[in-house]
């Protein structure tokens, strides 16, 4: 699963990873290395011009559901095509989280011990990801696609975000790829191999603790 990420570079940083020739709008995307759900996060997406960026409410609501109703903030890829609650943004509303890495909880004896896990290579992430508007609250909202984690990350958690390659993610918002290419895009994200993970500080529990430090490789 995806519950908290880290989004700390400037826009213009994550969009050139996207697409070098894009110049994205000036958002006022403030830097955080504990984003959580219900919060604002940069969002790319594709629309009748190109690219496009926005800050949109992570918790996802679609347009017909009730403002109270729930908000996951996550979607699980083998059901999001088919499932009412995501079927239409599926087709219609595919979009791209960056993020500098993301947290996982391990349950062990001692407890659950966070880890940030990130590229290898330490170029941000592009996590593919629904988004919708519901008038009735005025909210476009988000969640992330998650999938069942493979190799040495199942030693972490048994789900990860559905990150992409930056081809891989150019199509995957792009309004006119096919149902079956989606669906293709989606089934195949970045493996295990691609990613480095270590233990942080339990501080990141707290959605309100923020800082640098937080992503730090915790020292025994």
């Amino acid at each position: 699963m995806c519950g908290r990420f880290a989004q700390s570079q400037p826009v213009i940083h994550y969009a050139h990873v996207l697409d070098p020739a894009w110049t994205p709008p000036d958002l006022e995307l403030q830097a955080t290395w504990n984003m959580a759900p219900s919060r604002r996060a940069l969002v790319f997406m594709d629309g009748d011009d190109g690219h496009l960026a926005d800050l949109l409410h992570w918790g996802f609501l679609p347009a017909w559901a009730d403002p109270q109703g729930q908000k996951p903030n996550n979607a699980r890829v083998e059901t999001a095509s088919t499932k009412p609650y995501f079927r239409k943004a599926w087709k219609t509303g595919r979009c791209l989280i960056p993020a500098d890495g993301w947290y996982e909880w391990q349950v062990s004896e001692k407890g659950k011990q966070p880890y940030f896990l990130h590229r290898a290579d330490d170029q941000p992430m592009l996590m593919a990801g629904l988004y919708e508007t519901n008038p009735h609250a005025s909210m476009t909202s988000f969640a992330v696609l998650t999938t069942e984690a493979d190799g040495e990350l199942r030693e972490v958690h048994d789900r990860k975000p559905v990150v992409l390659a930056e081809n891989a993610a150019r199509q995957w918002i792009n309004r006119e790829t096919t149902s079956d290419l989606v669906s293709g895009i989606a089934q195949h994200p970045l493996s295990a191999e691609w990613f480095a993970w270590h233990p942080v500080s339990t501080k990141v529990n707290n959605a309100r603790n923020d800082g640098e430090e937080l992503i730090r490789e915790l020292v025994p």
